[in-house]
Formats: C-alpha cells, structure tokens, sequence
C-alpha cells in the first residue's frame, strides 16, 4: 500500500547541515543527523502517566532521504525543534498537516514566546507536554496553519495543500486509538501528505502504541 501511494515530488530545496557539527545539532544535542533511522532505547524514561513510565529514543534523527528531510522523535512536543529549524531554513510560516490518533490541542500552561531561536528550542520543550506543543507556539510566527487529519472525516475528504507544507504524523494512528479509520484509507492518505511535504515529522509516541510494532511500520515508511 505504501509503495503504491507514495510518490516523492520535488519540492523547494533547502539545506539544514549547517545546524550539525559532527552529525550533532549545534543547538539541541538530542537531534543527530544520520543516514538511517535507528531505535536505539533510552537509558531513562521520557514520559510517565498513570500507567507507569516509557524509554524512547537514544537519539532523536534528521535524515533526508528522496530529496525530503525526515526527523523521528519520541514525545511529540520535541517536533518544536524541527518547526524552528525549518521555518529559520525557509525563511517562511509553515504549514503544517497533522496526522495524529489526537489533536494535541491542549492549551499551554506556561507563558507563550514570541520568539524562539534553535539556541532556546530545548528549553522550550521542557516547558510544554506532549499534546500543548501547537499552543505553546500559537504566539509566534513560526506556524502560518494546522492542517488535522484526527478523524474519518477529515480522512476521507483530505487532499494535499497547494502551498509548501509539513508533515506531522504521530505513529500511534496506528494503535487502538487510530481505528477510526481502516488502515488502506490510513496509509493511502499519509502516503500522499509525505509525497507532496517538504518534511517530514514522526513521533514514535511511547506509552500510546507498541513500539516494536510502531518501528515497523516507520521502517516501511522510511527504508
């Protein structure tokens, strides 16, 4: 289903290395850059709730692959990072389409910047929470528009956005909370969103599906 709906188009060409010294970000040590996703786990837990605490990722990514950059990180509040490092590499508002099991609209709860560099992103994403990250930057001019894809409905009617944009995708659409929508309709509409991104966002989500079975299907995606 994947290689049958994706389709990469050329799209505006930028470089990001620059931001890495050693194949890690000048600005936010987590983000290494890399020619192949890796799933190395955390030597600590990187979410906790009720049901107890979660490892992630050793290292969050940057690899471009079929002209497009594609990030992986765990908690989907770090995607900051690569918001900024985007919109300062194209010098624009992004927009963004949002694949997710959620909406992550929550409001956040700290005071809102109006300017963040890459310099001051990490400090930034400790401030907010997995599901406030589009709030928390609701007073800055990094995001021009937010595209969600959280329900069948938006699903069913998506078509990809005429002007440059971003994917956002949360990995856990794939767990028992993405089974509003049937899994061709699911892959077919990702598919087509990342063929026509200037980047793409995945969150592997620990706590929220198997991640085993999220770094398969990330594997599809980005081999």
């Amino acid at each position: 289903m994947w290689e049958e709906h994706y389709i990469p188009e050329i799209t505006k060409n930028y470089s990001l290395v620059n931001n890495y010294l050693n194949n890690c970000s000048r600005y936010y040590p987590r983000f290494k850059l890399t020619n192949k996703f890796d799933f190395d786990i955390s030597d600590v837990p990187i979410f906790a709730d009720s049901y107890g605490e979660y490892l992630g990722l050793k290292d969050l990514q940057l690899m471009r692959k079929n002209n497009k950059y594609w990030y992986l990180f765990d908690n989907h509040n770090e995607i900051i990072y690569p918001f900024i490092e985007i919109n300062e590499a194209l010098g624009e508002p992004l927009t963004v389409v949002h694949i997710d099991a959620h909406r992550d609209d929550a409001k956040f709860k700290g005071q809102k910047a109006e300017t963040i560099t890459l310099s001051e992103s990490g400090d930034y994403i400790k401030k907010t929470k997995i599901s406030d990250f589009f709030d928390a930057l609701s007073g800055t001019k990094i995001l021009k528009e937010v595209i969600s894809i959280t329900d069948s409905s938006a699903f069913n009617s998506f078509s990809s956005p005429i002007t440059p944009y971003i994917v956002s995708l949360d990995i856990d659409i794939f767990g028992e909370e993405g089974a509003f929508i049937d899994l061709y309709t699911k892959v077919k509409v990702i598919a087509e969103a990342c063929s026509g991104a200037s980047a793409i966002c995945i969150a592997t989500s620990p706590g929220f599906i198997n991640q085993k079975f999220a770094q398969e299907i990330i594997h599809i995606f980005s081999k």
